[in-house]
């Protein structure tokens, strides 16, 4: 956003890490326009729509999320926000959101006209972004964009923290796994896939009263009463849903073996607890409306890091 705003002149700009600061912001200063995420620590987008108006000054919101499921959106514009801007987008397309809202910026003569950064910013503005960080914008990406698929077949909100990108120990994996084994209210599913000299293995974990009640919505049945199709299935489309999104944001097309319980094949149980780190992506889908919880753990090896990489700077 700071690259974007940076080729327009007269701005004063702003930045807060969470809902709660952005809140405490609008206060103390008459904000023109307000860029809101809706996946966020502390005070999510949603309760930071719900607070407002905070002053008599006429803010208008412009919410930018990977969190693009028809509800969400309809939540965003009923609560009050002017327009809705799905992740990612260009420069053309913030400028056509800012017109359609009645904002119109100045293209600065000089690069000493560019925008001024208020008091205390909170949020980094340079372009010294790692890949661990660029990855995980473009997870979150692909993170919204599964939800929407997910809550289109299901008819329902999916709720989606943003993900956990980091680099884990061989030791550190083995424990997670073993953390999962152990735990007898939990389904585990272990789903491998390859792509563009990336190998991994995904562990999906089901738990809720209501996992079957969520795969029949899903549209999924079970055939034999012995076997977890309705788990597999679910487990599927978790991992699915989000390789599409990222093979069309990495230009890497991603394929998937069948997924299988934990308690019958599991590879990354046998890993050696050497000096070796893993790619790892972590995220969790929860229904809103029933007693069900999906979290998900994609393992990379170094590798894949090294590619992973390699085209994040690409990227950025």
């Amino acid at each position: 956003m700071y690259k974007y705003l940076s080729h327009y002149a007269g701005l004063t700009l702003h930045f807060a890490e969470d809902g709660k600061q952005a809140i405490e912001c609008i206060v103390n200063i008459n904000v023109d326009v307000l860029f809101l995420d809706l996946t966020m620590p502390i005070m999510d987008g949603f309760e930071v729509l719900q607070h407002l108006p905070i002053n008599q000054y006429q803010t208008k919101v412009i919410v930018l999320s990977a969190d693009v499921q028809k509800e969400a959106i309809e939540r965003c514009l009923d609560l009050g926000a002017s327009a809705f801007l799905a992740k990612p987008f260009n420069q053309a397309q913030l400028a056509t959101s800012l017109s359609n809202i009645g904002v119109s910026l100045s293209v600065p003569e000089t690069s000493n006209q560019r925008p001024k950064l208020g008091q205390d910013p909170v949020a980094k503005h340079t372009n010294d972004i790692n890949y661990l960080s660029q990855f995980k914008e473009v997870a979150n990406v692909a993170l919204g964009r599964g939800a929407a698929i997910i809550s289109d077949h299901f008819g329902d909100f999916i709720k989606m923290p943003l993900p956990n990108v980091a680099m884990l120990s061989a030791g550190e994996l083995v424990m997670t796994i073993n953390d999962i084994k152990q735990q007898t209210e939990t389904v585990a599913i272990a789903q491998r896939f390859v792509g563009g000299g990336i190998h991994g293995e995904a562990l999906i974990c089901l738990e809720g009263k209501d996992v079957d009640k969520f795969g029949k919505r899903l549209g999924f049945s079970q055939v034999n009463e012995h076997k977890n199709e309705v788990v597999i299935d679910i487990a599927n489309l978790m991992v699915s849903s989000f390789l599409v999104s990222l093979s069309e944001q990495m230009n890497i097309p991603f394929s998937v073996r069948q997924p299988i319980v934990l308690e019958e094949y599991m590879a990354w149980g046998e890993i050696n607890c050497n000096k070796s780190e893993y790619f790892t992506v972590e995220y969790r889908y929860q229904a809103e409306t029933l007693d069900v919880i999906c979290e998900v753990l994609f393992m990379m090896d170094q590798g894949s890091t090294k590619v992973i990489k390699r085209i994040m700077e690409t990227l950025h």
